[in-house]
This record gives structure tokens, C-alpha cells and sequence, in this order.
């Protein structure tokens, strides 16, 4: 078992208590948005926490005053959009790679696309109040593929989440609370604590009793969507409004769909 941290340059892992990690995402300059070293980076982060036997919480938050804005658009279009789907049909490691640890997000600002699913993934979100969360993918002629529709599935009634993943527009963190998407809310400056305070609470119980309710209650809520994913991205990569999504942005003007 290597017990040292995974050297990385967009993923900052510190342990601020006893039992618990936290990463937070490292590309203020960016919103945060994730490329394709981010990604690695998490799931080297990932396997690594895994491996440790005294972690038991991890907490997941962002630098600067943005969560994560998603994807990063400029390098993910450099390759038709490719280059962040890996061979689960997917980019988030947080929905296909094996963990027991509980994951806490502490959303310090705005949530969208892929950020969210990222957030989504975690066992409990903290918010900061003034945070908005979104899947905007539609509006770029794509789908978000990181599990936000098997989470929104299970967790939302199908009116809300069809306005999350049809309509794509933002939606406040008070809103979010209500819906059950968010575990709590709190002052900006109260969210490092409140993370912290979550986790020692959790740490307090017998660590594997509390990794087996978590796997089972994730279990009896499973959907299995990796291959008709796979399967709508296939088809979707082969569409004119695909092509015509990529034309746009690099032509930075609105992209006109034709629904073929």
C-alpha cells in the first residue's frame, strides 16, 4: 500500500484533520473546469484514498469562487469532444471507479455541467448560500455523461429533472436544498467548518458499518446507464448538430440546430 500522496498539479490534497483528505479542484484561472489531467489527476487521488486505511472521509472543493464551471469546452471540442469520454462512455471517476470512503462536496461557488455531476457523485453536498448549480449541455449539443441522469432519475421528481436536462438553466441553492439535492447550506465562511464538522460526525461511527449502509443504499438505488450512454454519444458524435455545436464555438456565435 503506497501511503504517499499522488503528486499532482490540478487536484491540491491536504488532510486538515485526523480521518479525512481533502482535494480541491486547482484551476481558478479556469473556473476550475476540468480537462483531461484534472481527470487523472482525480482518480489517482481516488485510488490513492482508497488505499489508505485511515481515511475515511474525503471532501471534495474547489479553489477561488467557482466549484467547477464543467467541462473545459476550448479543449474538449480540440478533438470532436472525444477527448474527456473515457471506455466507461463517461469522464467522471467519482460514478465508474470502485470507492467505500464517503464523499462530502463542499460547493464554495457555481456548479454546472460535469462540475455538478462531479458534486452529484458525493455522498452528502454542502453549499455555500449564494451557489447555483446546472447541466447546460443541451444548449451545446451534448448530453452530460458523468451520471447527473441516473442521479436526477432517482432523486428528483421527472418533471424537475427533465427541466434540469431539457431546459438547462440555473437553479439556486435554496431551490436545491428543498429538492433534497443539497444536505445543507451555510455562510460562504462557514464552509471549510461545516465540511469538517459533517465529517467528524460520520467519523465517529464504526467506519466499516458505515461504508456497508452506504454501499447498500447506493446499490438499491442503482441504474445502470453506462452502455445506453455510450450508445446516445455514439449516435449523437454522428449528428449534423454535433458538428454544427463545434463549428459555433469556434466561430464563438450561436449554433443552429437543425435536429439532424
Amino acid at each position: 500500500m503506497n501511503s504517499e500522496q499522488p503528486n499532482t498539479q490540478l487536484i491540491r490534497c491536504d488532510r486538515p484533520i485526523p480521518h479525512v483528505v481533502r482535494l480541491t479542484l486547482h484551476r481558478p484561472t479556469a473556473r476550475n473546469a476540468y480537462n483531461a489531467v484534472m481527470i487523472s489527476e482525480l482518480e489517482q487521488c481516488l485510488n490513492w484514498c482508497e488505499q489508505q486505511a485511515d481515511i475515511r472521509t474525503v471532501i471534495l472543493t474547489g479553489s477561488g469562487t467557482v466549484f467547477c464551471g464543467g467541462a473545459d469546452l476550448q479543449e474538449a471540442f480540440t478533438d470532436g469532444g472525444k477527448g474527456l469520454v473515457n471506455s466507461h462512455g463517461g469522464f467522471n471517476p467519482l460514478q465508474h471507479l470502485p470507492r467505500r470512503k464517503i464523499w462530502i462536496a463542499a460547493l464554495n461557488g457555481h456548479a454546472f455541467g460535469g462540475g455538478l455531476e462531479l458534486a452529484l457523485e458525493c455522498d452528502f453536498i454542502i453549499a455555500a448560500e449564494q451557489v447555483k448549480i446546472a447541466l447546460p449541455e443541451v444548449k451545446h449539443g451534448l448530453l452530460p455523461l458523468g451520471g447527473a441522469i441516473g442521479q436526477l432519475a432517482t432523486r428528483l421528481p421527472v418533471s424537475i429533472a427533465r427541466e434540469m436536462l431539457l431546459i438547462g438553466e440555473p437553479m439556486d441553492a435554496q431551490r436545491a436544498l428543498a429538492l433534497g439535492l443539497f444536505y445543507q447550506l451555510v455562510d460562504a465562511a462557514e464552509l471549510t467548518d461545516a465540511a469538517l464538522a459533517l465529517a467528524q460526525r460520520l467519523n465517529r461511527n464504526a467506519p466499516l458499518a458505515v461504508q456497508a449502509c452506504n454501499a447498500l443504499l447506493k446499490q438499491a438505488h442503482a441504474q445502470d446507464l453506462r452502455q445506453s450512454s455510450a450508445a446516445e454519444l455514439k449516435q449523437l458524435q454522428g449528428s449534423g448538430d454535433y458538428q454544427e455545436s463545434l463549428l459555433a464555438f469556434s466561430e464563438k456565435r450561436a449554433p443552429l440546430w437543425r435536429g439532424k
